[in-house]
């Protein structure tokens, strides 16, 4: 890989980074990785000014904190220092506070922003595409990389005893309630009284069976997840990430198909070939009565793999694909 090019610099700034159990915070961080390989990057985050923190490959900049722990007033904020005058600059979540901060330091730069934003802006903005269908992705479409452990696939979780269960990912929210369970799962349960519905929520998994709850087990770590993942007959998301649905690319790229509502985020990855997008009860149990046939799986599977792998499996197209959208790649006589 050819070294960075110190005439150029990228400035991200995240009010996410130090959330490291959000999507938008997984998004930043792999996104500010892939630019480090190409230029130098400088991360610019609402914390209390000082020396630098370290954080893996980069030095966090404090730029102050407001009263609430989000961005100080623009008047008040640090900016960092020394930045070449190409610059690019990459906000992950455009709030009022962070524009506002952009234009009393950066005023007219463009800026690209990881988060959707506000088509009314009254600041150009440039969204950053990370997903999109198979058939009609934009120019600007950039993925990202969505590792995953293949070993979690060579054996199922300790805590269960079988495979090819229905894994639902809950979207309750708030303090853990195993029973009763989510309207979703009840009905699931319901129409299926002979599956084990297998349902994580809050670093657990409830296991299910004809409307009787069967056991609880933990879900430490990322690589728990997985195996439940990779051992599912079929990933139900009730509430995919709102970025790039990172755990729907993560259960196709173990080839289980996925279920997920229309109006998401993951709806290109279903569409892509690797599930069904569902509005309401009825199209939700129709699509995992479908994926109950054994021939209609292994296609979703087969094609779910296959795109997730080539879209969100492959790290130099990643940074290849950030180096050409950002122009943040090093000139061509370097």
């Amino acid at each position: 890989m050819t070294e960075p090019d110190t005439e150029r610099a990228t400035l991200f700034l995240s009010g996410a980074w130090k959330r490291p159990g959000s999507e938008l915070s997984f998004v930043t961080r792999a996104l500010a990785g892939a630019v480090s390989r190409t230029n130098p990057v400088t991360v610019l985050v609402p914390s209390a000014p000082g020396p630098t923190e370290p954080d893996g490959a980069f030095d966090l900049i404090g730029a102050g904190v407001g009263r609430d722990g989000s961005w100080p007033a623009a008047s008040a904020a640090v900016w960092p220092g020394r930045l070449p005058e190409e610059t690019t600059i990459v906000v992950d979540q455009p709030d009022p506070a962070v524009l506002a901060l952009l234009d009393l330091h950066a005023p007219g730069r463009p800026v690209h922003t990881i988060m959707p934003t506000d088509p009314v802006s009254p600041r150009p903005l440039r969204p950053l595409h990370f997903t999109g269908s198979a058939a009609s992705a934009t120019s600007d479409f950039i993925g990202l990389h969505v590792p995953i452990n293949p070993l979690a696939a060579t054996h199922r979780h300790n805590g269960l005893g079988f495979t090819g269960y229905l894994l639902v990912l809950s979207d309750r929210v708030g303090p853990l309630e195993v029973s009763p369970p989510t309207p979703m799962v009840a009905w699931l349960t319901a129409r299926f009284p002979q599956k084990e519905i297998v349902v994580v929520e809050d670093a657990t998994a409830a296991v299910w069976r004809g409307r009787v709850l069967r056991g609880i087990v933990d879900v430490y770590t990322r690589t728990d997840l997985w195996r439940l993942v990779a051992h599912a007959r079929v990933t139900v998301d009730l509430a995919p990430g709102p970025i790039i649905a990172r755990e729907c690319i993560e259960s196709l790229r173990f080839g289980t198909p996925i279920l997920v509502p229309a109006a998401s985020a993951a709806r290109p990855h279903a569409e892509a070939g690797g599930g069904i997008a569902f509005s309401g009860y009825p199209e939700l149990l129709a699509g995992v009565a479908h994926l109950f046939d054994d021939d209609v799986r292994a296609t979703m599977s087969s094609r779910g793999r296959s795109y997730a792998d080539a879209r969100y499996g492959d790290q130099r197209a990643f940074v290849e694909g950030v180096a050409g959208v950002l122009g943040t790649s090093v000139p061509s006589h370097r």
